[in-house]
């Protein structure tokens, strides 16, 4: 039995959003989520049920925050741990100064405009990027104006770097940390991202999956 309309889960590494969805509805139960997180990430979920799948639009255009790790020196079709990837030719000379990075962060930070991974959910005429890319058919990617609250590194530990982010709605992580590694020099991608925090919604306050499969199935 539902007692709430909105559920607020920690996904596991592991499991796409979809798949959680597909878990979870049952006996005619409408569900949906507010804002895809991919199987190699982790964290808040807002799951909605029935009638409260009306105020998806609403849920996506809150703010959401990030915290990640990106490896420096190699590059991947998909952006990030899980693709196809290749080491970057090193520069000697990138400065990697927590001051010296944050002012490359700094420059991805306001409006901005940033070009979406091949590998996404977005579609092109009516089929899903991803596919596309895996067909190794050709895909024109278009900018799109982006707003980025805060981009931060928060400790450097190379080629290891941990970042912070607070982004609207359509930012790409992915392509922030590709952004990224090919402004200093020396290519990055993205190994770990957690989503800590869509509005108000923390995932401090939300249960992990186990429990609410257990009270729901």
């Amino acid at each position: 039995m539902i007692e709430k309309s909105i559920v607020l889960v920690d996904k596991p590494v592991g499991f796409s959003s979809f798949q959680i969805v597909r878990m979870l509805q049952k006996d005619n139960r409408k569900v949906g989520h507010a804002g895809t997180l991919d199987p190699f990430a982790s964290g808040l979920l807002i799951l909605l049920f029935n009638r409260a799948t009306k105020q998806f639009d609403l849920i996506q255009t809150m703010e959401k925050e990030y915290t990640g790790e990106m490896f420096l020196g190699i590059t991947s079709d998909t952006y990030d741990i899980t693709g196809l990837s290749k080491e970057s030719e090193e520069k000697s000379n990138v400065d990697l100064t927590l001051k010296a990075l944050n002012r490359v962060t700094s420059r991805f930070t306001g409006e901005v405009q940033q070009v979406p991974p091949r590998f996404s959910a977005l579609k092109r005429k009516g089929r899903r990027l991803y596919e596309l890319s895996r067909q190794n058919q050709h895909v024109t990617m278009t900018p799109r104006s982006v707003s980025v609250k805060l981009f931060e590194i928060e400790h450097a530990d190379p080629p290891i770097l941990t970042f912070r982010a607070i982004v609207g709605k359509g930012v790409y992580i992915r392509s922030l940390v590709h952004d990224f590694g090919e402004d200093i020099g020396c290519g990055a991608c993205l190994v770990t991202l957690r989503r800590t925090r869509i509005g108000e919604y923390q995932v401090s306050q939300a249960c992990r999956l186990g429990k609410i499969a257990r009270h729901m199935l």
